[in-house]
């Protein structure tokens, strides 16, 4: 009955990690990792057995490899464990050892415990597992009144135009003045492309602080309907089209083919009825669930070794060489190739793509003040710069080659996060700044020169008014939207300061 325990305690703080964010774990995911647990918890079987004559010392040993299936199944990737302070997170795998070596000395004394134990584990997993597994959420359906989308505040308008439209965001975007404000540096490579072929919005700021809420909210097209999202859980089911887009909604009346796109499962792993496409790279490399992690060292074991064992370039290159995999497509080659799709249909395209680059800081652990920190994710911003300005010459070209009538729009979907560990009582600028603050801008230049001559707020621009703005542009002037939003920032609605014209950065 230990070993039996040992396993559900291991499956249950897996399922904690798999309910957090189900759609980002695709079946493949799902099989090899548990391939991988079931391979490790045999191994850590049979290295207790052999010391079944000395019991304490056997409960000990199982207490400790369940220790370690925890905090690699779970507590790596939990942010909460991961901002402790080192000494923290050592204490409280200590207590977990402790609590995991009283249970094993427990079921060798008391049979009923030996029974209840194990049955305990196996149900609040089931509880944890049932509404992902078979729960279906209950969510609204496009808006069959005409003239309206499926938001209150929304509505369809008719465009007098139809170019390709197409929206793409790039992770940590961000203008030359918060650049050199916040990161030291007074331009980088992706800041001449966009200098030469992009209008530039003063003062930006995204929608959310984050990708998902970033994307999603834009694609809502109104932020009270975004949150009412959030009151039924669907509220990042925009993008792969579990629920109906009012964005998409108003381009799909007027005739348009409406695509989401990324390099994986990171919005999620099923495609729903309200998008024609969503587009996924779907090599098992470019997977979701090891987007952001960084498994190197005493990481390494994370889900089982699951992300180590994607990321040998001897295992991708044999993989490749049995012909198991296609070769890999880049991010920026994997959307050129989709736009270039997209041209031979005889309808117009809207499409919404994400490249993770030039990146945000990673770990929560992440401390700008600690020795070297910052200057090391300088470094990489930098480098990982040239890459970005080499997605954005490709998109340039190919626009400028095969689809010169399109509309191109870039964003940040947030800022680089360098103030994971500060708080907004400590530096409310700062920290809004460096996480809302990002570029935006329109290719080619001059395109819907008049709509974005006069934004919707004098002094500031986010994400989503930009894409009123295109659709006030192809409409003649029609504006989406019933009634201005009041644009708050979201997460701060309780601070005294919280809206973005209290933030301008230039």
């Amino acid at each position: 009955m230990k070993y039996l325990l040992m396993l559900l305690i291991s499956v249950f703080f897996f399922a904690l990690t798999y309910a957090s964010a189900p759609m980002e774990f695709t079946r493949v995911d799902l099989g090899i990792i548990i391939c991988l647990l079931a391979g490790v918890l045999t191994v850590e079987f049979l290295i207790a057995h052999l010391f079944t004559r000395y019991r304490i010392l056997q409960n000990l040993i199982l207490a400790g490899f369940a220790t370690i299936n925890i905090l690699y199944l779970n507590l790596v990737l939990n942010e909460g464990f991961n901002y402790l302070p080192i000494y923290g997170r050592g204490l409280g795998l200590l207590l977990a050892l402790f609590i995991l070596f009283t249970f094993m000395n427990m079921q060798d004394e008391n049979t009923i415990i030996a029974w209840v134990l194990p049955a305990s584990f196996a149900v609040v997993t089931a509880g944890v597992l049932a509404p992902t597994l078979f729960s279906a959420a209950s969510v609204s359906g496009a808006s069959t009144e005409y003239g309206k989308t499926s938001a209150k505040n929304i509505r369809i308008v008719d465009f007098e135009s139809k170019p390709n439209v197409y929206f793409i965001g790039f992770d940590s975007l961000i203008p030359k003045v918060l650049l050199q404000k916040y990161l030291s540096l007074e331009t980088t490579a992706y800041h001449e492309v966009l200098d030469a072929n992009f209008q530039r919005f003063r003062n930006f700021f995204s929608d959310g602080a984050l990708t998902k809420p970033s994307l999603n909210s834009l694609l809502a097209l109104d932020l009270g309907h975004f949150k009412e999202a959030a009151v039924n859980k669907t509220e990042y089911d925009f993008f792969p089209g579990l629920v109906p887009s009012p964005l998409f909604e108003i381009f799909k009346h007027n005739g348009y083919e409406t695509t989401t796109l990324h390099n994986n499962f990171y919005f999620g792993t099923i495609k729903g009825p309200y998008v024609d496409n969503y587009l996924v790279n779907r090599s098992i490399f470019n997977n979701a669930v090891c987007q952001f992690l960084r498994v190197n060292g005493l990481r390494a074991p994370t889900l089982m070794g699951y992300c180590r064992l994607l990321r040998s370039v001897k295992v991708r290159t044999t993989l490749m060489k049995l012909g198991f995999v296609d070769k890999e497509k880049g991010d920026i080659d994997f959307l050129i190739d989709s736009m270039r799709a997209g041209l031979q249909n005889d309808i117009p395209q809207i499409l919404v793509a994400y490249i993770w680059s030039p990146g945000h800081t990673i770990t929560a652990t992440f401390d700008r003040k600690a020795d070297g920190v910052f200057d090391k994710y300088k470094q990489k911003y930098f480098k990982n710069s040239k890459a970005t300005a080499s997605h954005l010459n490709k998109i340039v070209t190919f626009i400028s080659r095969e689809d010169p009538e399109a509309v191109v729009y870039v964003f940040g979907d947030h800022g680089p996060y360098i103030s994971r560990r500060d708080t907004f009582e400590e530096d409310s600028t700062f920290f809004v700044q460096d996480r809302f603050g990002v570029y935006g801008g329109i290719h080619p230049r001059g395109r819907c020169a008049k709509p974005f001559s006069k934004p919707y707020n004098k002094d500031f621009m986010t994400v989503t008014q930009g894409a009123h703005m295109i659709i006030r542009c192809l409409s003649g002037g029609k504006d989406a939207f019933l009634t201005l939003e009041d644009y708050y920032i979201p997460g701060l609605e309780t601070k005294i300061h919280n809206h973005y014209q209290d933030y301008l950065y230039e």
